[in-house]
């Protein structure tokens, strides 16, 4: 975040903070720190503005280690601020970028925090109001605004397991398309879930023997290692992406063995992360 980047004139906005936490990069010498916003209102003109946007401040180094990267403003969420602000010069979105970077501020002070406004407050109980789809054999999902995701629980060869289905929010078609890639894991789960172990233990029984730290330990063979993994979560996109993840039985150190794929394509690869 370079300060030339916004306006030198100054305005006066309320915002209404999503609760997404804060978000910080480095920059620099610098820190940008961020807080997501569902929509603004323009004080100038009083235009309502719906919206994912953000707003940035800039804290040294030294600032992030003593007082941690909300400092100084410690935004909240679900709260309405009245803020002096910045504007970005240049808000042209490129393609393939997401336009909640390019609707973003500079802040120069907070004015006021917990603002009435009926408008924007409209807008965050639309915003906590519950999303959920249902399916017949697989239950009920509800959907994760800040993570663009629903999550739920479906039974998995006789074992309750978390899934998550990353959607685009604003289209419907997506939420279909995770939900049919989700069925066909489900329909061909003793199949698919006998493949994903088999992977799993091809890719990664000569690293688990690697990670064995006691000398009178036996080595592990491929099939323990498929039999010992236990799958705890599933994430499917609606481009027919999929991750599984499954507990390591503390082969890795309780590390997360995960083994990834495309409904069309097959598994494509397997690693340990965590």
């Amino acid at each position: 975040m370079e300060k030339s980047q916004y306006q030198k004139e100054e305005k006066e906005i309320l915002i209404l903070t999503s609760d997404v936490g804060i978000g910080a990069g480095k920059t620099g010498n610098s820190w940008a720190s961020s807080k997501f916003f569902l929509a603004y209102v323009d004080l100038a003109s009083n235009e309502l503005k719906k919206g994912d946007g953000r707003v940035n401040w800039l804290i040294s180094e030294e600032e992030n280690k003593e007082h941690g990267c909300s400092w100084p403003y410690y935004f909240k969420g679900g709260v309405i601020y009245r803020l002096k602000v910045r504007e970005l010069i240049d808000k042209t979105v490129p393609e393939g970028r997401l336009p909640s970077f390019y609707n973003r501020f500079m802040v120069v002070d907070v004015i006021e925090e917990n603002v009435h406004n009926n408008e924007l407050l409209a807008i965050l109980a639309e915003y906590r109001k519950p999303v959920k789809i249902a399916d017949q054999v697989l239950g009920e999902f509800e959907l994760d605004k800040n993570f663009n995701q629903f999550e739920g629980t479906i039974n998995w060869l006789e074992e309750n397991i978390s899934v998550f289905l990353e959607v685009n929010v604003d289209n419907k078609d997506s939420w279909t398309k995770a939900m049919n890639v989700l069925r066909t894991l489900f329909e061909q789960q003793k199949q698919k879930d006998s493949e994903l172990r088999a992977y799993a233990a091809e890719q990664l029984t000569d690293l688990a023997n690697d990670w064995i730290q006691d000398d009178n330990t036996l080595e592990i063979s491929k099939e323990d290692f498929a039999r010992r993994i236990s799958l705890s979560e599933l994430a499917v996109t609606s481009e027919g992406n999929y991750n599984a993840y499954y507990y390591d039985d503390d082969m890795f150190l309780g590390h997360v063995v995960t083994v990834s794929g495309n409904i069309d394509k097959g598994i494509e690869f397997a690693t340990i992360e965590g």
